[in-house]
């Protein structure tokens, strides 16, 4: 076969060789691959807390499909035990009594179990996912993996995050979702925040690479999302729904009118909703829940099923057949099904071989061992102002001005980290095409990790990268840039240590950090501890989910301010204080309560002396410190009538912010048996802890 022209994009200049390889493969993937057709359905129900009971058949087999059965079966289910404090830190095994159930489940002349097979179940609290493949399939199916993702304010919470499987099947890959979303009909921001850190934060490994949600060919996105509907007159959309106005009800709908704005699942698709809301019921019956002695809730479809493709991959496709809900009754939501009719696809090997090495050979030829020249636009930067967590952007840009190809990297450790990790580039390494231009973006940013050296004046946003050309032969070096980077850093009680802000009276950025303090001048806490807690205790102790909701990011970089330059607070979010709190605790350069004392702790030790003992270990800043702090949460517990806390919600997030533990996703998944937290429940609820002045 003749050799296809190689052609590149100014944009993708910035491409790794392999990438670029990749990139080039796809143009050309309908020359190695193969379309097969694959039909995969889509469930999800909230089963509010319920045990399994109704005939889930018309959920899996609506009437008119009574003569096909789909290849892949993804079912989630949100809520499968009570959110109460015991089920968010204790497993269940809800997953087998799914199984039994679904897989007695009647689909035309056999069962559920006669026809599938589990691919992979993944559970988190009250998300439960199963995923099945046709037996016929099996052998079609490779690479599973699971995983989980909580979400609140250090990725804690357990009452609300996603679940996720991953699998080939063929040779395309399919990503489920199922996620439980932030609840209230106002916090609209909280269920966004949870959208965008669960792409951010849920990675799936497999034995190439780690994957992100959105890298896979189909991604299929389901669960009570809990977007409600923005309108105030509860008899309007009754009367709407009695008359059948779907299309009137839907101009409220919260989850349509933010993806319009851009601000959530941008590049998913929806389905055209034709039914009827599917939340909130009474349990037992097809009656929306308008009982005098409940509480009134706006009917809304909370439950949703979104997809998308990736579009750099030719070929594959994904034509909605339908998107319903059914009728089951033993929960107050009603569950929600799609039907897709998919392209995916197989490779041919033998025909990828030849057109992989067809275009290596023409990369090979371009290259061809000539020296590259290349032209940078600036090699002085100053990043001004740098804020703690708020980072900032420089741009430089390369174009290559010679004849032939050029490849770049970074020289030494500043290729990805810059002075103590606060600077980065992307890309960090490439391919320049003769006349492109590639786009570098220096980043500083300074986090807890390395903001005590500059807040106490030992470090400096200085350093200098070196932007090396690599020529063709292996021994030669190549040619050197010199970008010099310098900055001012704004110094924040973040990141500091509770030694340097006792000792500091003033706002740690009016304070030279040379300046000798004297004894008599050292604060009982740090003022900042103070200034948070008192908000929080003024405002905040009757806030539903307190500590356990998200706050918005501008607002707490507007309280870091506050705090850092001495003004007084605004009107902010409680929220938005409550996480700042978190996140003032969690940067500290040493843990209130260091893990070593925790470390000593046996299993036949007295629990209520080594406690005791425990605190008498501490320096007396970091007591003052810790007993102010389980002090303010015991105050905190006593308003759980108000705010919905428990103690057994709250330790894990503060055994993270005072002793800096962080388990791994398979401990937090478990129990409270690990001793950080057995020690911080007896701090927060035993009588025998009295705090001390």
């Amino acid at each position: 076969m003749e050799s296809k022209t190689f052609s590149m994009e100014p944009d993708e200049s910035d491409l790794g060789k392999q990438a670029w390889i990749e990139k080039a493969m796809q143009d050309r993937r309908s020359e190695w691959t193969e379309a097969k057709q694959l039909t995969i359905f889509c469930g999800s129900w909230n089963v509010n807390g319920k045990k399994p009971k109704d005939d889930c058949r018309t959920w899996l087999m609506p009437v008119e499909e009574k003569q096909v059965l789909p290849d892949l079966v993804c079912l989630g289910f949100q809520e499968v035990v009570d959110l109460n404090a015991q089920s968010l830190l204790v497993d269940h095994n809800v997953s087998a009594n799914w199984q039994e159930h679904l897989g007695k489940t009647k689909l035309m002349d056999n069962t559920f179990d006669d026809q599938y097979i589990l691919v992979k179940t993944v559970h988190l609290v009250g998300l439960l996912m199963l995923v099945y493949v046709r037996k016929n399939l099996k052998s079609k199916v490779r690479n599973v993996e699971a995983e989980v993702c909580g979400v609140g304010i250090l990725g804690y919470g357990g009452n609300k995050g996603a679940v996720a499987v991953r699998l080939d099947i063929y040779d395309s890959s399919i990503c489920f979702v199922n996620a439980h979303l932030a609840a209230h009909k106002n916090n609209v921001q909280g269920r966004n925040s949870d959208f965008a850190n669960i792409c951010k934060r849920l990675r799936l490994k497999t034995k190439r690479a780690e994957e992100k949600i959105g890298d896979h060919n189909f991604t299929f996105w389901i669960g009570d999302l809990n977007y409600r509907l923005t309108s105030n007159d509860l008899t309007e959309v009754y009367q709407d729904i009695k008359e059948g106005n779907i299309g009137r009800l839907l101009r409220f709908d919260q989850l349509l009118i933010e993806r319009a704005e851009k601000r959530v699942f941008q590049g998913w698709k929806e389905g055209d909703i034709l039914f009827y809301p599917t939340y909130k019921y009474q349990t037992g019956t097809d009656l929306y829940e308008r009982r005098e002695d409940k509480k009134k809730r706006f009917p809304a479809w909370c439950d949703r099923i979104q997809w998308k493709l990736d579009p750099e991959v030719k070929g594959i496709a994904a034509k909605l057949k339908y998107y319903r809900r059914a009728e089951q009754k033993q929960s107050d939501h009603k569950p929600v099904m799609t039907w897709h009719d998919c392209t995916a696809q197989r490779v041919i090997s033998k025909a990828k071989s030849k057109v992989l090495e067809d275009i290596a050979r023409q990369f090979d030829k371009w290259e061809n061992n000539q020296i590259p020249q290349v032209a940078l636009n600036r090699n002085n930067l100053n990043f001004s102002d740098v804020r703690f967590e708020r980072p900032q952007t420089e741009i430089v840009i390369v174009e290559n001005i010679g004849k032939s190809i050029a490849q770049y990297y970074f020289a030494s450790g500043a290729s990805r980290e810059g002075s103590k990790g606060w600077l980065k580039v992307a890309p960090n390494g490439g391919y320049i095409p003769p006349g492109h231009k590639v786009k570098l973006k220096i980043n500083a940013h300074v986090t807890a990790k390395t903001a005590s050296e500059l807040n106490q004046g030992t470090g400096k946003l200085q350093t200098m990268l070196v932007f090396r050309l690599k020529c063709g032969r292996k021994d030669d070096l190549g040619k050197d840039y010199y970008i010099t980077i310098n900055g001012t850093y704004l110094r924040s009680a973040y990141g500091c240590s509770l030694e340097y802000l006792v000792r500091n009276p003033m706002p740690v950025r009016a304070v030279d950090p040379n300046t000798k303090v004297h004894p008599e001048s050292v604060l009982t806490l740090p003022k900042e501890l103070w200034r948070l807690v008192d908000y929080i205790y003024r405002k905040g102790m009757d806030e539903e989910d307190l500590f356990l909701t998200s706050g918005d990011e501008n607002e707490i970089g507007d309280i870091r301010e506050c705090l850092d330059t001495g003004r007084g607070f605004s009107s902010f979010g409680i929220h938005s204080m409550a996480e700042a709190f978190i996140q003032f605790l969690v940067s500290l350069k040493n843990p209130v309560f260091p893990m070593k004392f925790i470390d000593e702790m046996h299993s036949d030790s007295n629990l209520s002396d080594f406690c005791k003992q425990a605190l008498l270990n501490l320096t007396p800043i970091h007591y003052n410190a810790f007993v102010y702090v389980i002090s303010f949460l015991r105050e905190v517990l006593k308003h759980s009538a108000s705010n919905k806390l428990t103690a057994d919600k709250i330790i894990p997030l503060f055994a993270k912010c005072l002793f800096h533990y962080t388990p791994g996703a398979a401990e937090r998944l478990q129990n409270m048996r690990q001793k950080p937290y057995i020690v911080l429940n007896q701090y927060l609820t035993s009588p025998d802890f009295v705090a001390k002045s």
